[in-house]
């Protein structure tokens, strides 16, 4: 057949277009892999759940309560401050049925939280002499996540440093098991001046004149030789005093170590804790983790290069032939708490946006404002950073993924209360 010049050079234009719209179509897929590959992952593993007080529904949730029943170990990541969390966390321990709660309060914080959720109604006469002294169960929904979690027969352990607030009650503390009468009143002298050093240093925000970050040398040294001959107890407390006035210190220098420092102790801690726990041939009994989540990852923490409590809890289930759920909570946007004044509470509260934090950036853009909570289960896209070469460009954001299982954005949050 025989084809006019005119239509041959029609077809070899249109021919020529179609070529080259392959070839620059082929140019765009090959320079955004990453983005379609994630994106895609990303939109088959998002679910949505609902919060109703401290319970909770939709494929999100449904999805989660699979996971948390075939876990022993399960770690809550979140932001401090934000009054939703403790409730989801409520909700976690109704179907994991802890034995064990390890929070992110020092072991003497964990003993009087124990001791107060006891009681009836919140801890304010407490709270009014010792101002943030239980960390953050001095705000309701915590106190009341602590109260729900002892009426379920959980033990709450506490793992850290003692907190920056406590000075004051650890010499009170002291106070009640010397022998030495001076030492006694020498003690609670101490104890009543530091409380309300600290307690006006609270008040006006001024964080770093709060005793703990400053703590005279000689008085640690009159300590020292005060209660050399007193109960091992008291000694405990001192040495752990000690041990957290250099972390501070350091800290507060700028100078490296503290934090690396302050993450060890906390895994010695966690080790010592969990002991008893621990026996030949059975498995471990369930346990609650809640910290902040740069804590609670598997793996090289959202740091840095810093390895955390949530890699010491999947060596231990590991050793345990058990498995670790990691989740991470954060709001998209709204009101959390950031000051701790222990008189005028509505200077705590501080109206904060996310959306551009680089370790969770594509799932703060993937979850609408005003709809439900966005659950991401987060593994598939690990498998394919790790056995197909999707690459993450952001390190944090790699740190997310390769350390938790589930992302949870809620989309606007409320600050907790002080009480």
């Amino acid at each position: 057949m025989l084809v006019s010049s005119r239509f041959r050079r029609c077809v070899t234009r249109v021919s020529g277009t179609l070529l080259m719209a392959a070839i620059f179509s082929s140019v765009a897929h090959a320079q955004t892999p990453t983005d379609t590959t994630f994106q895609r992952l990303l939109r088959q593993n998002q679910f949505s759940l609902t919060q109703t007080g401290t319970q909770f529904s939709g494929p999100g949730w449904e999805k989660l309560q699979q996971d948390i029943r075939k876990s022993a170990l399960v770690l809550v990541g979140e932001d401090h401050g934000i009054a939703q969390i403790p409730a989801f966390t409520q909700a976690v321990a109704q179907v994991l049925k802890p034995k064990v709660y390890v929070a992110e309060i020092d072991k003497y914080q964990a003993l009087d939280l124990t001791r107060l959720t006891a009681q009836p109604g919140l801890p304010t006469a407490f709270l009014q002499q010792y101002p943030m002294d239980l960390s953050f169960y001095s705000w309701a929904e915590e106190f009341e996540l602590a109260r729900a979690l002892r009426a379920q027969g959980t033990s709450l352990v506490g793992v850290e440093q003692q907190g920056f607030a406590t000075t004051g009650r650890t010499l009170a503390l002291m106070a009640e098991q010397v022998k030495s009468k001076s030492t006694r009143a020498f003690l609670q002298q101490q104890a009543t001046a530091i409380q309300a050093h600290d307690r006006a240093a609270l008040i006006a925000a001024d964080y770093g004149k709060i005793t703990i970050n400053g703590m005279r040398p000689t008085l640690l040294d009159s300590l020292r030789k005060m209660t050399s001959t007193e109960p091992v107890a008291v000694r405990q407390l001192l040495q752990d005093l000690e041990a957290s006035v250099n972390i501070f210190r350091v800290n507060a220098s700028g100078k490296p170590g503290g934090h690396q420092t302050r993450i060890n102790l906390m895994k010695r801690n966690l080790l010592q804790e969990l002991a008893p726990y621990q026996k030949a041939g059975q498995p471990l009994p369930p346990m609650l983790f809640k910290f902040g989540a740069y804590h609670l990852g598997r793996g090289r923490s959202i740091w840095g290069d810093i390895y955390d409590v949530g890699n010491v809890a999947v060596n231990l289930a590991d050793a345990h032939d058990q498995k670790t759920l990691h989740i991470f909570v954060m709001g998209k946007q709204g009101k959390k708490v950031t000051g701790q004044n222990p008189v005028d509470f509505s200077k705590n509260a501080t109206s904060y946006t996310a959306a551009d934090e680089a370790m969770l950036k594509p799932f703060m853009a993937a979850t609408p404002a005003g709809a439900a909570w966005q659950v991401y289960d987060i593994r598939p896209l690990r498998r394919a950073m790790l056995y197909k070469a999707m690459p993450v460009a952001d390190q944090e954001l790699q740190a997310t993924i390769l350390g938790y299982d589930y992302v949870i954005i809620i989309p606007e949050t409320t600050a907790s209360r002080n009480y």
